[in-house]
């Protein structure tokens, strides 16, 4: 019995396999069911091939049989395309793609919407509506719809600012796997303490995530924490490391601290040559602070920085730039005359640039400039001087500068002593 049982397993094993086969129950292939999933799939592969508009056709019917996602590329499609088109038609277009996308369930599509109704110039403004339908997102996870919402509470737009609500928000939005943005901001928010209490770590470890995800600010202002700590030579060099990544990656002001590391490493020549290089860059990529540092190595006399007389310039440019520090220093060489005639109405300007621009001692420096005008020049004389002072009192109540100011205003401006009855 046992050898009969033998050789029917091995005639069985012997059998061709198709025989085998088809003497097995037919199993029955489910393929899965999505409402207009063949135009969603024609729309794809003409993406693919550069086809646009085809591929706008195909997510519109899409669309219409309920494909949210068709609807959602619809809107991006739409945006493209008609960029040449008014902008009312091209709106209406996205716009209406993006709201049958949110309807339909893609969060996405809500998040897009919502950027119309916070937009001033979308012509379709509806801050509260914005703020609902982001609201809605988050609630289901939408990471950038958390932070998207973050953004409209920390401001206050459609609703009175609420920080420790942007905090939280924020906070999702990173942890959810949102953009690099919404690391950043609560990385920045966290370890400002700002809409709750500091906490360096957490601040630290969204920073990181923050540059993980591409973010280069968050690389240099997490460089910054870790070039302070100059004490460990560890994390002075993550620091530097950070710098590098970041100002390879075209943030400036990342070039610029590069270059401070490099001077205060090194006070001698080679290490102002090399903070020349980093300065350089960091000027010529758009970065005031970086013309400004390069502006004073010209002028201490390092030639690979520039001739002496061309800081002026640099300081001017940097001012231009926004670095209202470069303003003051552009003041104070038309001011004293260095390689270049003394300008005091020219310096008056720079000053005053400056000061607007929210730098303190600029203040101080218009204050001493309208003073020296006179009071037969325009913006000059002692009440234009005092309101100079004033304004830069009120940035800062204590800096030193405009303390020194402030006296010699005073001893040039003191009555002289009246006589005494006898």
């Amino acid at each position: 019995m046992i050898a009969r049982l033998a050789l029917g397993l091995a005639l069985l094993f012997l059998l061709p396999p198709g025989r085998a086969l088809a003497e097995r129950p037919p199993v029955p292939v489910t393929v899965p069911y999505y409402p207009g999933g063949y135009d969603y799939d024609r729309g794809h592969d003409a993406m693919i091939a550069g086809e646009k508009v085809i591929a706008l056709a195909a997510f519109d019917r899409s669309c219409a049989m309920g494909n949210a996602k068709s609807c959602y590329n619809v809107g991006l499609l739409s945006e493209e395309l008609f960029k040449a088109d008014s902008d009312k038609a091209r709106r209406k277009a996205a716009l209406s793609g993006f709201d049958r996308a949110c309807a339909g369930g893609f969060q996405r599509g809500c998040v897009a919407a919502a950027g119309y109704y916070r937009s001033a110039l979308s012509g379709v403004q509806d801050l509260p509506r914005a703020l609902d339908t982001l609201r809605r997102a988050c609630d289901v996870g939408e990471a950038d719809g958390c932070g998207d919402l973050a953004e409209m509470l920390y401001h206050g737009q459609g609703t009175a600012p609420d920080l420790a609500a942007a905090r939280r928000y924020y906070r999702l939005g990173c942890e959810r796997g949102g953009r690099a943005l919404n690391c950043f901001n609560i990385g920045l928010m966290t370890l400002k303490g700002i809409g709750g209490p500091p906490d360096r770590l957490a601040g630290f470890d969204y920073y990181h995530r923050a540059c993980r995800l591409g973010s280069e600010k968050a690389c240099t202002n997490l460089a910054f924490e870790y070039a302070q700590n100059d004490w460990n030579p560890e994390d002075l060099s993550i620091g530097k490391g950070l710098f590098k990544m970041a100002c390879d990656k075209g943030e400036m002001i990342a070039c610029k601290n590069l270059g401070y590391l490099a001077e205060r490493a090194d006070q001698g020549a080679a290490g102002k040559k090399q903070a020349a290089v980093y300065y350089r860059q960091a000027c010529e990529g758009g970065e005031g602070e970086g013309c400004r540092s390069l502006g004073i190595l010209a002028s201490d006399g390092v030639r690979v920085a520039g001739h002496k007389r061309e800081a002026t310039g640099l300081y001017v440019r940097g001012c231009n730039m926004g670095s209202a520090r470069s303003c003051y220093n552009a003041g104070f060489m038309y001011l004293i005359g260095y390689h270049t005639p003394t300008q005091t109405r020219t310096a008056l300007d720079w000053f005053a640039k400056g000061c607007n621009g929210g730098d303190p001692a600029s203040c101080g420096g218009a204050a001493l400039a309208a003073l020296w005008l006179g009071e037969d020049t325009v913006g000059g004389g002692i009440d234009n001087a005092g309101r100079w002072l004033l304004y830069g009192r009120s940035l800062d109540p204590a800096n030193a500068f405009l303390g020194t100011v402030s006296d010699y205003l005073t001893k040039r401006t003191a009555l002289p002593p009246l006589p005494q009855p006898e």
